[in-house]
């Protein structure tokens, strides 16, 4: 037996595989049970909520393009203690830098 208000309560507006209207009631403040999606409202509005930990944050991006950087001129610095030849793209980027050090 079901309490009056229940009873009297608003339907859900969804229809079941049948083609059937739901017979269960909607929850407070919506148009469909708890079954059909009346519960969850979704995730908050907002930016934050996308944020998750910040690898691909741009002041992240920008710190592994100067890591990255240093890390390609430490690779060429040891090529050169080695005696490595260096491809022409090497010997162009060790031009850059012994001109940046001349220049400051």
């Amino acid at each position: 037996m079901q309490p009056a208000n229940l009873a009297n309560a608003p339907r859900c507006g969804a229809t079941t595989r049948s083609g059937e209207p739901c017979q269960s009631p909607a929850v407070r403040g919506r148009n469909r049970c708890r079954m059909h999606g009346g519960t969850n409202g979704g995730a908050p509005k907002g930016n934050r909520n996308a944020w998750k930990h910040g690898n691909r944050s741009a002041e992240a991006e920008s710190q592994l393009k100067t890591v990255k950087a240093i890390d390609r001129d430490l690779r060429l610095l040891g090529k050169i203690r080695k005696g490595v030849s260096l491809r022409s793209d090497e010997l162009d980027r060790l031009i850059e830098l012994s001109i940046g050090k001349i220049e400051s």
